[in-house]
């Protein structure tokens, strides 16, 4: 029998090479297990690679016809002298346009920040006249795509560059402005052989010059008052156009009113037309109004200033530097430490806006109105005229009809809008503005020679004042109220009285609560009212609304340091909790409740505590700890993993978070929240949330951290692009019938950011704000409640800036007593990226809040936020109080859940 051979030994390079094999299969499998195990990153990079579903196809395609519809009525022609517009095109040859400014190729679609979106694919300007049978001068095309891309001038012919602004999740503001092609190299000989300037060639091929001027925008910016002028390249290139050219149109790229003021020297300058930014669709609008194939019918949804500094809030918002730019630790506290503890006074109380200007000009016979005012609030023209003229004003049972006739008086088919304001009677017990708007409606199609008649209804409670001071109540005085029909905030068409003999006092001692109240309304922010020298008519110039903070504002007192320094949390027995107040969680049930047979059960009802329950401890804390961009799922009980991507003006994934849902995908570019509103149409704001509904549903999305609907209280702040306007009513109006129009495709919409977060600068290091209660109710949280009350909104997110003393995420006077309790939401707040070391998560929870916007612990939450309240609620310290939290918390977040489209 032959001997077996013995086995060789593996050299030592074998050896190394398995070693390394193993390795790598091991490293492969952790990659694996991490991308698709414990992240969806993997799910996330395989979407990029998935082709568009018909679905999809076909949502896209519905969306882009909303995004135009949109611009077709929310661009505003704030100016049209001689008729200049709309500019005619023949069906035998095309008309020929010069188009001067970088904006003409470099047009902004929408701006940075979280609601960034890709804009490669917005149509050009050139594409969109060039189907609008119009040709642009192509030698200055080259002009600009050659000096966008090298800074030199040259004619000769080059590729347009692609579209660049706001395609980043967060960027550095480097696309609020960009280099203009000034003056002298228009009037420049040496680009022809003929010893002729470009502006000469440019007026033989068109006596039409079309100028671009717009500007970017971005979270975590500031505009400076300068960037808000024409920049020195900007003037003199408008100097240059102007001296060759009698007709020229000025259309503005920007969401923040512009100082226009150099209109005044240029009558060549014959119409403007704002376009905001425009999305992934509206430039065809532009097309379309400039051709007259549409008639515009926008109104601005702000004031546009002379200077925007004489805006009384301007005096309050940041410190402005001898060189035009705003200091960097604007009203800092002089004792708080260096990077944190930052405040922004209200003083101007409810005195925003066109409610300013406007009053001021009303009651001081020495103001100048023209000198500060560019364009009034609510101003825009249309190709044709309208008359029109309040018929009757009836009230009945507390509700009040205006009816108006409206007839066109011109020739050709338009829209008009029918602004309803009131003026209240003033005894100085109560603050007023002279003009305030308390209805609108956006008119039918009406034809030349036609006229059509509407009725407009409010209730009588709608032109109630809040009393901060005295009865801290909603409160109608008696006396006269002016009610008006006018063609902007200054321009009055109409007007009739209505009188009220008595006070009426809203609130149990008196008369009772409003209609549109669950409990009486009385103060509830005293603590956050700071220094209490608001703005009245007095006009006092020496008040902190016209000076900005005085010396003693700057120093902190103990309870702003005490809150600097942090927050206690309460035991178990500072809260009086017992073992009876303990909740039963991780309950197993002989047939356990799944999600969907929840589907209709009100909130109240006992049901919800008993399916809660079905959760253990580690689920409510995962639930409550770990929300980035989602909301996590729970297979054994039917919920489903929620995908919530960021807005505002795109439902979709940016690099970051579609990496934490597990998806690229990613919906069209709306036209920014600002063109929108100057629609003034209730149906156009419902047709967006209803198209941004239908593609979260196609995309796999069923929540939306949108609309945003902070106040436009200056020009200044960079994320005026994702707001509504200046005016509460409309901004109010406009954001509802948005979320209605979500809510109503089973899409939970997180209104933002909730509340007083009017600006920018340093808002992430410890930003304190104070206002009045008056200013909060009628101005600030009135968006808000609208968008609870009538839009039916189930999600909130709560902001970085403290109220008062309180963390805006953590200050349960804002998240319970007013949201909760007199509001009457049902649904889940979520706080903003909760990645500040001040925000503290367990203050969150005992205040009311629900969800943790953990967007660095979305990777290990048990070792982040979620863990955080784990722990918490594990401590005997604060393990009844705690849970109590989760399980409310749990509760909120899977109601909503429930209500989305995701859960059958």
């Amino acid at each position: 029998m032959e001997q077996s051979k013995a086995k060789k030994p593996l050299s030592k390079g074998a050896k190394i090479g398995i070693g390394v094999a193993i390795a790598v299969v091991v490293l492969l499998a952790a990659v694996l297990v991490y991308a698709f195990v414990i992240t969806n990153s993997g799910y996330w990079f395989l979407s990029k690679f998935k082709a568009d579903t018909p679905e999809q196809q076909m949502s896209y395609t519905s969306a882009s016809d909303t995004s135009r519809t949109i611009a077709d009525e929310g661009f505003v022609l704030m100016q049209n002298n001689e008729d200049l517009m709309p500019l005619a095109t023949s069906a035998e040859s095309k008309t020929k346009v010069n188009v001067f400014g970088m904006r003409a190729v470099q047009l902004v679609y929408n701006a940075g920040g979280s609601a960034a979106s890709v804009v490669d694919k917005c149509v050009r300007l050139e594409d969109a006249m060039a189907e609008g049978n119009y040709e642009l001068n192509p030698d200055l095309l080259n002009l600009y795509y050659n000096y966008y891309k090298t800074g030199k001038a040259s004619i000769a012919p080059t590729e347009a560059p692609g579209n660049s602004s706001a395609s980043e999740f967060i960027t550095e503001p480097s696309n609020i402005t960009v280099p203009d092609v000034p003056g002298e190299i228009l009037t420049d000989t040496s680009l022809y052989d003929d010893g002729r300037s470009i502006l000469d060639h440019a007026y033989d091929y068109s006596d039409v010059a079309m100028i671009f001027v717009g500007r970017g925008g971005s979270e975590v910016f500031d505009f400076t008052p300068s960037l808000l002028q024409l920049s020195e390249d900007e003037a003199s290139m408008v100097d240059a156009v102007c001296s060759k050219f009698d007709k020229v149109i000025l259309v503005l790229n920007t969401a923040n009113a512009m100082e226009l003021d150099f209109l005044r020297d240029y009558p060549q300058i014959k119409s403007v037309l704002w376009i905001g930014y425009p999305g992934e669709a509206g430039i065809h609008s532009l097309v379309r109004i400039l051709s007259g194939e549409v008639n515009p019918s926008g109104r601005l949804a702000d004031t546009w200033l002379v200077d925007n500094l004489a805006t009384p809030a301007a005096n309050n918002y940041l410190q402005l530097e001898s060189d035009g730019t705003w200091n960097a630790n604007s009203y800092h506290y002089t004792n708080a430490p260096d990077d944190a503890g930052y405040f922004t006074q209200y003083s101007e109380g409810i005195y925003v806006g066109y409610k300013y200007f406007e009053t001021r000009n009303d009651t001081d016979e020495s103001y100048d109105y023209d000198s500060e005012v560019m364009f009034p609030f609510g101003s825009g023209l249309s190709y044709t005229t309208f008359d029109k003229d309040i018929m009757a004003i009836n009230e009945d049972s507390g509700v009040i009809t205006v009816r108006v006739e409206v007839t066109n008086t011109g020739d050709v088919a338009g829209k008009d809008v029918l602004e309803i304001y009131y003026n209240p009677p003033y005894t100085g017990a109560i603050e007023k503005s002279t003009v305030n708007l308390v209805a609108f409606k956006k008119t039918n199609l009406i034809e030349p020679g036609a006229t059509e008649y509407y009725s407009i209804e409010f209730n009588v409670e709608d032109m109630a004042s809040y009393d901060y001071t005295t009865n801290k109540a909603w409160t109608l005085e008696a006396g006269d109220y002016i009610i008006s029909l006018r063609n902007n905030s200054h321009d009055v068409v109409d007007q009739e009285t209505w009188s009220l003999a008595d006070d009426i006092i809203y609130n149990d001692a008196n008369d009772g609560k409003r209609s549109c109240d669950l409990v009486s309304v009385t103060n509830l922010f005293d603590d956050a009212m700071g220094p209490d020298d608001f703005l009245t008519r007095e006009w006092n110039q020496d008040s902190r609304a016209f000076t900005g903070p005085k010396e003693e504002d700057f120093t902190a007192s103990q309870a702003v340091l005490d809150a600097i320094n942090g927050c206690s949390i309460p035991t178990d027995a500072e809260l009086g909790l017992t073992e009876a107040d303990l909740p039963a969680v991780g309950v197993t049930l002989d047939t356990p409740i799944m999600l969907s047979d929840m589907k209709g059960v009100a909130k109240d009802d006992p049901k919800w505590d008993e399916f809660v329950s079905q959760l253990t401890l580690d689920e409510m804390a995962l639930l409550s700890g770990n929300g980035a961009w989602h909301i996590e799922g729970l297979e054994r009980l039917g919920v489903p993993f929620t995908r919530t991507p960021d807005g505002s003006v795109c439902v979709g994934a940016s690099t970051y978070s579609g990496a934490i849902m597990g998806t690229d995908a990613a919906g069209i570019t709306y036209p920014c929240p600002v063109v929108t509103a100057s629609s003034w149409n209730e149906d156009i704001a419902y047709m967006m949330g209803t198209s941004a509904g239908s593609e979260a549903q196609v995309n796999g999305y069923a929540g939306w951290y949108a609309p945003a609907m902070d106040t436009h209280r200056t020009a200044f702040n960079g994320r005026n692009f994702e707001y509504y306007s200046e005016d509460s009513l409309l901004a109010g109006t406009i954001a509802s019938n948005v979320v209605r129009g979500a809510t109503d495709k089973g899409v939970i919409s997180f209104v933002k950011h909730f509340a007083l977060n009017e600006r920018e600068s340093n808002d992430r290091n410890q930003l304190f704000s104070w206002c009045n209660e008056q200013a909060m109710r009628e101005i600030y949280l009135k968006p808000f409640e609208m968008a609870i009350k009538e839009g039916g909104s189930l999600g909130v997110m709560s902001s970085f800036n403290y109220i008062g003393t309180e963390w805006a995420g953590a200050n349960s006077t804002l998240l319970t007593d007013l949201l909760r309790d007199e509001w009457g939401f049902e649904g889940l707040v979520i706080t903003d990226a909760h990645v500040y070391p001040y925000m503290d998560t367990i203050a969150m929870s005992y205040a009311g809040g629900d969800l943790s916007l953990d967007a660095v612990g979305a990777w290990a939450p048990f070792d982040s936020h979620a863990g955080q309240l784990l722990d918490a609620a594990k401590n005997p310290d604060t393990q009844i109080g705690m849970t109590r939290n989760l399980f409310r918390a749990s509760k909120n977040i899977l109601y909503a859940v429930c209500q989305t489209w995701a859960v059958e």
